[in-house]
């Protein structure tokens, strides 16, 4: 069941330090709506009943709960990518302090993984709808955007790919705060 999925791994993110109790957010394209988590409340502790089913509007089809202050950015990234059908949005310190200094290439196997570059979508406001706007054009050709000063997004075809895209790049990240301890280039 896709939400159990769901619930699972915002636990699994929320054990890797991905996310905070009430921070970052998780959805699925199904075929009647984007099931997404809901806002305010400790996501660890989810179960399936609370997560929301909204439309590409935004409007609750169901579930009791409010969804994320970001669902208008997991709109905006399922209208403009017909091929994504799970959006992740973390905020992972390192890949977000690091934003600029980033380089896919720096793991070898990152590039696959993350099936192009990471875009880096400049400080604008959480849940505003010109942060949707800049996150679903910065994800037009990549699968992972770094929001500067506030997180990270990583996009895939199924939950699992854009939750390994998340692990990827703070990998990446991990990476190049190394290169820059040693002194690298």
């Amino acid at each position: 069941m896709i939400e159990e999925e769901v619930v699972e791994y915002y636990k699994f993110l929320y054990l890797r330090g991905h996310v905070s109790l009430l921070s970052g957010n998780i959805s699925v394209r199904t075929d009647d709506c984007i099931l997404i988590t809901p806002t305010s409340a400790p996501k660890p502790l989810l179960t399936p009943r609370d997560l929301v089913c909204i439309d590409l509007r935004g409007n609750v089809v169901r579930g009791e709960r409010r969804p994320s202050s970001e669902w208008r950015m997991h709109v905006a990234i399922y209208r403009a990518r017909p091929d994504v059908n799970a959006v992740v949005h973390t905020h992972a310190v390192l890949p977000t302090i690091l934003a600029e200094r980033l380089k896919p290439g720096l793991l070898a196997e990152s590039e696959s993984y993350l099936g192009g570059g990471i875009a880096v979508v400049p400080p604008i406001k959480p849940g505003t709808w010109e942060l949707a706007e800049a996150v679903a054009a910065a994800l037009a050709r990549d699968n992972v955007a770094v929001l500067k000063k506030h997180g990270v997004v990583a996009v895939g075809p199924a939950l699992a790919e854009a939750v390994n895209r998340a692990e990827v790049l703070n990998d990446i990240a991990l990476a190049t705060l190394a290169e820059i301890w040693s002194g690298g280039p």
